[in-house]
């Protein structure tokens, strides 16, 4: 599972990313705590921006992150289990010296999930998240973008559109795009 594997895990997980953010994009989702802002953008060059620099997120070189490894590693172990499981397939032995392949199954049951425990999956998909949002982060920055956080009255306007997510995206785009939000809602710096 050397090149080939990793490229595969990467478009599993890159896949798997995209699925949420479609998900979070489509669903009617709770108001964002904090949003990306430009006085005086324009609603097209908000929308191309984001995608940009969204894009760049999910085209991230994740290979060599540590995150990466882990899940390979422990991608390589399963298959390891696997392979053995099909050599010594119909060899376990239960107490009354039978052949027994439900033990033989609870065994590489619980060493998958050994496996799957020691490796942390949820921990490692969150790091590579992290890494792609990073890299978000930075383009958006290097287009002139802050970001600000919305009011609780913002948050409740917000949730209280019923005109479905073009709608909800005009309304985010009227309020990152006003200087006075944008100077009086800024977040604050080391978040």
């Amino acid at each position: 599972m050397k090149g080939k594997g990793k490229i595969q895990l990467a478009q599993v997980t890159l896949a798997g990313l995209l699925s949420l953010q479609v998900n979070s994009a489509n669903a009617k989702d709770a108001a964002p705590r904090v949003v990306w802002a430009k006085a005086g953008v324009t609603f097209e060059q908000y929308h191309d921006d984001a995608l940009a620099c969204g894009m760049n997120g999910l085209a991230s070189n994740i290979d060599s992150t540590k995150e990466v490894k882990t899940l390979v590693r422990a991608s390589q172990q399963l298959e390891g289990i696997d392979a053995s499981a099909q050599a010594s397939m119909d060899t376990a032995v239960g107490p009354t010296g039978q052949p027994d392949p439900v033990s033989g199954a609870e065994n590489r049951a619980i060493q998958q999930q050994g496996i799957i425990a020691a490796a942390r999956p949820d921990k490692q998909y969150a790091g590579i998240k992290e890494t792609m949002f990073q890299v978000v982060r930075r383009c958006m920055i290097d287009r002139g973008y802050t970001r600000i956080v919305l009011t609780e009255n913002q948050r409740k306007d917000y949730d209280g559109i019923k005109g479905g997510a073009d709608a909800r995206r005009a309304y985010i785009h009227g309020l990152a795009s006003d200087p006075h939000v944008l100077e009086t809602q800024r977040e604050a710096v080391g978040r």
